[in-house]
């Protein structure tokens, strides 16, 4: 059984982001692999056995709410990193990892000038899309071995196949499990062809 943590659902899911984890949790599923989603709340639900933790974005009010919660999480979250469990944070979620030094050599002490806009950056080989609306000065993509961090909201997972893959790929090692392929082709073609539906608009609105 493959478990997917989404720490504070409630609160940290300003833009749709816990939607990452349906993505996740779907494409398991379609490749036959049993998982399930849990909602972290407290530091005893970290101490269940977890393959991945997502920490979406949340309004400064939402934050006031968790944080308290969530700086008692550290310790647990930092251990969950060095055993190689896969995370994906965003926006405020990669945020507060940058400030925490869980990311470490991040810029969290300066703002730039606010950016609202669709965005298609470079990653490797490969193109990765999703909306920027940030005044921070983080990379829009960040990589500290299995833990990503990204300003993009959508979800993006939903988006980029690609960066979908390298997700899923690392949940099913950190659970000893060999990935499959999508077992059924009709889906895997709709798939595709939804996705590119997104990319032809929004590269358009990229680029205006």
């Amino acid at each position: 059984m493959i478990r997917l943590g989404g720490l504070f659902p409630d609160h940290l899911n300003l833009n749709g982001d816990i939607g990452n984890l349906e993505v996740l949790s779907k494409q398991l599923s379609w490749r036959g692999i049993e998982n399930e989603i849990t909602a972290i709340q407290s530091t005893h639900d970290l101490d269940q056995e977890l393959n991945f933790i997502l920490i979406g974005h949340g309004s400064v009010a939402a934050w006031q709410d968790v944080d308290e919660t969530f700086s008692a999480m550290l310790p647990q979250i930092g251990v969950l990193k060095e055993k190689g469990v896969p995370c994906l944070s965003v926006s405020s979620g990669f945020e507060r990892l940058a400030k925490s030094s869980i990311f470490t050599g991040l810029d969290t002490g300066n703002r730039a000038e606010r950016v609202s806009k669709f965005e298609v950056l470079r990653d490797g080989d490969a193109e990765v899309l999703g909306y920027l609306n940030t005044d921070l000065n983080l990379p829009t993509l960040h990589r500290d071995g299995q833990w990503i961090g990204t300003m993009l909201h959508g979800p993006v997972l939903a988006k980029n196949p690609e960066l979908l893959d390298e997700l899923l790929a690392s949940i099913c090692a950190s659970a000893t499990l060999a990935m499959p392929p999508l077992a059924l082709k009709e889906k895997a073609d709709q798939l595709a062809g939804l996705v590119q539906e997104i990319w032809n608009l929004e590269r358009d609105l990229a680029g205006e």
